[in-house]
This record gives C-alpha cells, structure tokens and sequence, in this order.
C-alpha cells in the first residue's frame, strides 16, 4: 500500500479549509444532492464529498454509506487532491497502490474509485465529490467531464454557504449594535436629538423630552431645533461665526454653520422650555455626511446629531465658588494685612528694646569695669565677673535682635558669588588665628551660584566656623566644602566636618536663635550663627538641614532659589 502523499502546500490547503467552516457540521440537502446525483450519473451505489483534513477524510455528505471518516494515509481521496484533473482507480486489486490497503482488503472491499478535486479559487484541492464501487469500473468521458463540473459546483455551494454565514453574523452584529445604540439613545442622561440639514428634529430620546418639556411625538418631524433657541443669542453667535469663517451667517444658522465647515462646536446655549423657562445647557452638534465620516470637506451633510446637557447645577456651583473665592481671598488678605502689622509691630519692638538696651548695656559694662580695678575681695570680684557675663549675654541677644530686624527689611542684592572663594578665605583666618591646629580642608576651584554677596559671605563664615569649632577635639581634623544635585536637579551646597558631631534627636533646635548643643567643652557659641544662617537661606528662597552622629562629623546642607 502506498500511503497518501502530503502535497507541499499542504499547510496553506488546510488553512483554505478552515476558511469554510465547513468541518464537523451536520447534513445540509444542498450537499447531499450533488451526492446523489454523482451517484446516479456515474451509476455506482456510494458517493460521498469528502473533506482531507490533517489526519483524516471527513464525509460532508455521504450516499450508500454510513461512516462519518477515515484516516487520512489509507483514503483514496488524499491521493485525489494532488491531482488537478479526476483522479481514477479502475480496478484497485490490480493496482499496487492499493491492493492491500485495509479499505480494498477488508471493510468497504472497494474496487472502483474516481475522485474529483474540490479546487477553490485560490487552487487548493480542500476534499473530493468522489464514486465508489465494488466492482471493477471505467467512467465513460461524460461521466467524467460531469464529475469535474458537480466537484466545481459543489466549490460555488460552499463558498455561497460562507457567504450567507457572514452576512447573517455581520445582520446579528449590526443588529447587535443597532440595539445598543438605541439603549444608548433612550438611556442617556444627557438630551440627545437628531435634526436634518435645515434643523427639522427627526428623533429625541426621553432625556431630551424630560430637559426641554415637550413629548417626541409634538416635534419629531413637526418642529425645528430653533424653536429652543433665544434670538439675541443666534444674533450674537452668528456675529461671532461670520468673523472666523470670513462670510455672513444668518442668526438661524449659527447653531450648526460651525459644524459643518469642522469647526468644534460645543457651547453654551439657554435653551427656552415648553412652559417659557429658561435653562442653562451645554451644546454639543457633529454633523452626519453621505460618506460616513465624521466630518469631510465637499461632502453632502445629511444632517446633525445633537447632545445637550442641563448644567444649571454647574453654573450655580460655578457662581458659588466664585463667591467663596471672593471671600476667602478677602478673608486672606485682611488676615495676611492683621500678620504683617503684627510682625511690623514685633519688629519695631524687638528693635527699639535692643536699641534702648544697648546705653544701659554700656553704663552698667563701664561701671563694672572700674570697679574691677578698685581693691575688692573675692567675692565681690566674683560677683562682678557674673554681672560682666550677664552683660555680655543681654549685648548679645539685643545685638540679634537687631540683626534679625534688619535682615528682615534688607533687600537682596544678587550677583555672581564664589562660594568655594568664601571658605577658602574664613579657613584662612581660621588657621592663622589658630596656627598649631592640624585641618586637611578639602574646597573645589569654584562653586559659582547667583546671590547676595554679604549675606552668603555671613553665612559660610558661620558654617566654615561651626566646622572648626566642633573638630576642635580631633587630633586631625577634616572640613570639606562642596556641591551635589539632588534627584530632581536641585543644586544642594555643603560643609562637611569629621568633629564631635550631635544627636539628632536636638536637631529641631539647632536652627533657632539662643539654641545651641556643646558637645565638645568650648564648642558652644551665643545661640545666633545657625538661626543667622538660616535666615540668610530662607531669604534666598533656599532650606538648609543637617545630619550627623555623635563622634562621626555632621554635614550641613543648603539650597538656593534660582540656582
């Protein structure tokens, strides 16, 4: 026996079966009629139009039989496909191919077959309109000439079939859709309205009906979508329509002359009721043309679709907000006008107490000093050591006090500045003020930033300082000064020390005035470098924060606004 040969193509032959959807259906009378007659005009008792699937023979309609399928390597119809013309075994005992194939030797016992191919109009063999015997046969030139054109018509009835099966899914689909634009339609909760070129309304869902009082059955085909519309609003719009397409428009035409040259056209309207109110809406017209399209220029516009919306509740809701806006605005500048004469009020006083203290300061300071130098014991000498110190701390806080008064009211004066220039120098002094200290200062060429000079000068003198204040304790000490961008491209200055360092647990404080942390014995200052700093920063528009450990250094950190 030789097997059926699998054709090359045999991949894309399968594809064009599953084309037709055809596989595993029932019986259909139209097939079983080419059958029958197959079998009657070449005069044999089984017919069948079998279709070769990857493994098997499938009978789509069978005459003289009862099987549903065969495989595949043992059918007479797989060798049929690879043919072009009917494909014919007159006596299959004497044929080597298929003396001892199971369906001659056994079962079926077949001894005459002739297949025509089933050629679609890509020229793939899907199947066979095939005759069989059981006795040896030879189709006569007719018999043969007809097979060929029932196997052709047997191709038109199964592509008519997938026709008729697509056209009845895309009736369902369009039906489908059909369906779910009405429910759409008549569901929606805003106005939806369709009206003809001219404006005559030819269909209006319930919302519509419910927004403007009138029932479809009173407008659809009866009214105009005018009929809503308030004069001096067409007027104003068709003033406003004949300046942005360059040629007059009627007042009853500018509710839908922007739509149909594209122009978007959603505005608001007041739409007048059945029962003379007047409602708020907004207004949205797309136009419908005979191609299809949503909007195309030169074609033949059939008509509009209009949705409107009631927005009463949002023009209401807008002109409340507008209110609250009013007043909260008043209310904010009243209350910013209450905070500014306040600190006005706390400035001027915080400058005339440490104005006025500052003669007091002197006299009492003077009259200490003198009385130093008189012989006096030991206790009183000591006495006038803690009025000196608490002299100094009262000259101190009232020299702040006027520091911070002042720095309030100086306007900043920007330009280029050195940062990296600026620390190099305070080292400097540092160093020769301290010569025997051992400091690695570790400060780039340039860090360029944009800024008041002075202040920026005050406030890296302090940090450089407080630096070199805390490493005081190390038998080596390191001040590093520096810049790094942050992860949104911020630019974050530093000054880095490997001193004594705080617990962060104090951080909150370190920045206030008259708040500082000794960590180290001479370490603490008179509470104002880092509350100086701070404002210094603050008025640049920038932070400054700090980390460290306990014996580890500290780092302290600044932005500026603008850099």
């Amino acid at each position: 026996m030789t097997p059926a040969p699998i054709p090359d193509n045999d991949a894309q032959r399968l594809a064009e079966l599953d084309r037709y959807e055809i596989l595993d259906t029932g019986d259909e009378a139209e097939f079983d009629d080419f059958a029958r007659l197959a079998a009657q005009i070449c005069n044999v008792p089984i017919a069948l139009i079998s279709l070769v699937d990857k493994d098997r023979q499938w009978f789509k309609s069978r005459v003289g039989l009862d099987v549903l399928q065969t495989a595949r390597d043992i059918s007479f119809c797989g060798h049929a496909v690879t043919s072009t013309g009917v494909f014919e075994v007159q006596d299959t005992a004497h044929d080597p191919r298929f003396a001892d194939n199971p369906l001659v030797a056994e079962g079926l016992a077949i001894r005459f077959y002739a297949g025509a191919p089933l050629l679609t109009q890509s020229g793939l063999a899907i199947g066979t309109l095939c005759v069989i015997d059981t006795q040896p046969k030879t189709l006569s030139s007719e018999q043969i000439n007809a097979l060929e054109a029932l196997s052709r018509q047997v191709v038109r009835q199964l592509d008519l079939r997938l026709l008729v099966r697509r056209q009845k899914a895309q009736n369902l689909e369009l039906a489908g859709q059909r369906n779910f634009q009405k429910m759409l339609f008549d569901s929606a909760t805003a106005g939806v309205v369709s009206i003809t070129a001219d404006g005559q309304i030819t269909s209006m869902n319930a919302a519509f009906e419910q927004l403007v009082g009138y029932a479809a059955a009173e407008l659809v085909h009866r009214g105009n979508i005018r009929l809503f519309h308030l004069e001096d609003e067409l007027v104003t719009r068709a003033k406003t329509l004949s300046l942005q397409l360059a040629r007059p428009v009627e007042p009853e035409d500018s509710i839908w002359a922007g739509a149909m040259v594209g122009v978007p056209n959603m505005r608001d309207w007041t739409y007048r009721c059945k029962d003379g109110s007047c409602v708020s809406v907004l207004v949205s017209i797309s136009p419908l043309v005979s191609d299809g399209s949503e909007f195309a220029p030169g074609g033949m516009t059939n008509g509009f679709v209009v949705v409107v919306w009631d927005i009463t509740e949002r023009n209401k809701a807008h002109e409340e907000v507008i209110k609250l806006n009013a007043d909260l605005e008043a209310r904010v500048a009243r209350r910013t006008a209450e905070l500014e004469r306040k600190t006005q009020d706390l400035e001027l006083l915080s400058y005339s107490i440490a104005h006025d203290l500052r003669q007091p300061l002197i006299t009492i300071s003077g009259n200490t000093h003198l009385l130093k130098k008189q012989a006096l014991d030991a206790v009183s000498l000591h006495h006038l050591e803690r009025i000196g110190a608490g002299v100094h701390q009262l000259s101190v806080r009232s020299d702040a006090l006027l520091y911070f008064a002042d720095l309030s009211h100086r306007q900043l004066k920007r330009g280029a500045v050195d940062l990296a220039q600026i620390a190099r120098e305070q080292l400097l002094r540092l160093q020769q003020d301290e010569p025997g200290r051992e400091v690695a200062a570790l400060v780039p060429p340039h860090l360029p930033t944009w800024a008041d000079k002075n202040l920026m000068t005050e406030a890296v003198n302090e940090l450089v300082l407080n630096a070199w204040k805390f490493t005081a304790g190390r038998d080596s000490g390191s001040i590093e000064v520096g810049l790094r961008v942050g992860e949104n491209g911020e630019y974050i200055y530093f000054v880095k020390d490997n001193g004594s360092g705080f617990d962060m647990a104090h951080v909150h404080t370190l920045f206030e005035p008259f708040q500082y942390i000794e960590t180290v014995e001479g370490s603490a200052g008179h509470g104002i470098g880092l509350a100086k700093v701070k404002r210094i920063v603050a008025k640049h528009g920038g932070r400054l924060w700090a980390e460290s450990q306990v014996n580890e250094g500290s780092v302290f950190y600044f932005t500026l606004s603008g850099v």
